[in-house]
């Protein structure tokens, strides 16, 4: 029993981080006003997810425990805007009127979805296995090299997955566009540095 609490303490966490980020979105649909603003929410889900990976090493490596949350966090991600939407079944769906709560520029918000899918589906690509190398690279020695391999192939979908859905957390997308460009070619310059300087 005891080696379940940390498991759960960081499933919880890792929850708790999701819903702060999702709070502090510009598009989030929970509250009729933002409580808190991007950045403060990003960094208090940062520091989340950190408290919930070190609750994860009691129980597993390191890797391990950077897959398990951020493949935790990426599903929270999908989940966690519906979670208020069914407090109680409607009586009659045809009829009912949509509770999404609309911002004044949506009037003449164009929402592009296919650009940004598209978009952030070709930069997301590199970004994902650059920095699962990077984080494979970093792995201690007695990882064998291949588990190191299979861990760094399965890190590239949620690495892949995420950049994809916060691209629709943004009113800026260029803005998360060029935070991942230029992500993506630090985490290759990394990788050209470690190949070269040894």
């Amino acid at each position: 029993m005891a080696e379940n609490l940390p498991s759960g303490l960081a499933l919880v966490l890792c929850l708790f981080a999701t819903a702060v980020f999702y709070i502090g979105c510009p598009n989030q649909q929970w509250f009729a006003k933002r409580y808190l603003t991007f950045l403060p929410s990003l960094l208090i889900s940062l520091v989340l997810s950190l408290l919930a990976w070190w609750l994860l090493l009691n129980v597993m490596s390191g890797l391990s425990g950077v897959f398990t949350v951020l493949s935790l966090e990426m599903l929270f991600l999908g989940l966690i805007p519906f979670m208020p939407k069914y407090e109680k079944p409607l009586a009659n769906t045809s009829k009912a009127k949509s509770s999404l709560v609309r911002g004044d520029s949506y009037a003449n918000h164009q929402t592009q979805w296919l650009l940004k899918t598209i978009g952030m589906f070709l930069i997301g690509f590199p970004f994902a296995v650059f920095t699962s190398s990077l984080i494979g690279w970093m792995a201690p020695d007695s990882v064998p090299s291949d588990i190191r391999s299979q861990y760094i192939m399965w890190l590239i979908v949620p690495l892949w997955l995420t950049p994809l859905s916060l691209i629709f957390f943004s009113r800026r997308p260029l803005s998360v566009f060029i935070a991942f460009v230029t992500l993506t070619c630090v985490a290759f310059g990394l990788l050209q540095i470690i190949k070269f300087g040894g």
